[in-house]
């Protein structure tokens, strides 16, 4: 009786796991692939995920740096003093991040990684985080 019950009980969380997961799945939050942008931006903002990137001021990762840090899907302006300077970013894995022409996330865009880009020409004015 004493053995079974061992059973039942090393049984009992995997059940429970897959109950979970199941459920996640038929709710659409445990998926292989991402949502869509339009998803995740009308996500309650302590819902999104946060990525992070560092700027610096030099080509080659060099020089003057700061630390940017956005929601998924959120576009933010870099500011004054960094707006059209920076001249390499990456980010902290394993987050991803769209670099915009323009303030309001439009014109040309790069999307950087950890490895980042090592070159970039001054036109940098705005970022957003796609991959937490």
């Amino acid at each position: 009786m004493r053995e079974q019950m061992k059973k039942t009980k090393k049984a009992m969380p995997f059940r429970r796991a897959t109950a979970v997961a199941a459920a996640l799945a038929s709710a659409g939050l445990l998926s292989a692939g991402a949502g869509s942008a339009a998803a995740e931006s009308s996500a309650p903002a302590d819902a999104q995920a946060t990525g992070y990137w560092r700027a610096y001021e030099n080509a080659g990762f060099s020089g003057k740096n700061a630390l940017f840090s956005g929601t998924t899907g959120r576009c933010v302006y870099v500011g004054a003093g960094w707006n059209d300077a920076i001249r390499s970013a990456r980010t902290r894995a394993p987050a991803r991040v769209e670099l915009w022409d323009n303030a309001n996330c439009t014109g040309g865009a790069i999307t950087i990684d950890s490895e980042g880009y090592s070159r970039i020409g001054a036109w940098v004015s705005a970022y957003r985080v796609t991959y937490p």
